[in-house]
């Protein structure tokens, strides 16, 4: 997600969100490469283990977002999570790899949550489908206004990084989304513009207002995290998306 802020290709037309996110992945240069055979180290997972590694992967997105890729070290992320750092190394080996282990959950989530909404309203008109987006696209900016930060930095820089989470997750959101905008313009309940516009329009108007919270707050006088102003959001970007808004 990107700001004015997982994969193969997607079918506009079905509204399907693919997902096909590598969990281990090696970054050299400028080539991801998946780590496996010799080189995919074993671990067991225990419940501990993988309260401890979602620990790590919540700190690890802080992290990002607040010093970005190069700012951020595995110290910090083990001193947030309240674990010893060769801990984080020992389910990570490396930055790199937590960086993209971190996408890959936050983003790996949405698309899953998103799939299954998008397959919810197969047969529907396309306009159902896309205010469920814009809803859910929302609500997962209030809950990881992270997400918006992190990739408005590596978009900034054209890293690599990027580059993976294009063609894991980005590349078949967009053409699932802008698939649906025109689906909803031929039925004649979105607004006539370009496709790839608006799904930035609703990108930046739904995700920003959180990135920034503590100045919306601090001009508007309003908790953007408030389900309140949450739902006016939605209702706003309806207004400006849909022909008759409801």
């Amino acid at each position: 997600m990107a700001n004015g802020q997982s994969r193969g290709k997607a079918d506009g037309a079905q509204g399907k969100v693919p997902r096909t996110g590598r969990r281990a992945v090696r970054l050299d240069g400028d080539e991801a490469h998946p780590v496996t055979g010799a080189d995919a180290p074993v671990r067991r997972t225990t419940r501990r283990g993988r309260e401890v590694r979602k620990r790590i992967l919540e700190a690890a997105l802080d992290c990002f977002s607040a010093f970005g890729f190069e700012g951020a070290s595995t110290r910090a992320v083990a001193e947030r999570a309240q674990v010893t750092h060769t801990l984080v190394l020992y389910h990570f080996q490396s930055k790199e790899q937590l960086w993209i282990a971190t996408m890959d959950a936050a983003l790996g989530s949405y698309a899953n949550t998103m799939q299954a909404h998008m397959a919810e309203a197969q047969g529907k008109p396309a306009a159902e489908a896309l205010r469920c987006f814009i809803e859910r696209f929302i609500r997962l900016s209030a809950e990881r206004p992270q997400l918006h930060r992190i990739l408005t930095m590596e978009s900034n820089q054209g890293t690599t990084r990027l580059d993976w989470v294009v063609d894991h997750y980005l590349r078949a959101h967009f053409e699932t989304v802008t698939g649906l905008i025109r689906r909803a313009q031929q039925e004649g309940t979105v607004r006539q513009c370009d496709p790839a516009r608006l799904y930035y329009m609703i990108l930046g108007a739904g995700g920003t207002p959180f990135t920034v919270s503590t100045e919306y707050k601090a001009l508007t006088g309003r908790d953007v995290f408030s389900e309140t102003e949450i739902l006016r959001n939605i209702a706003f970007l309806y207004e400006l998306v849909f022909v008759d808004a409801p």
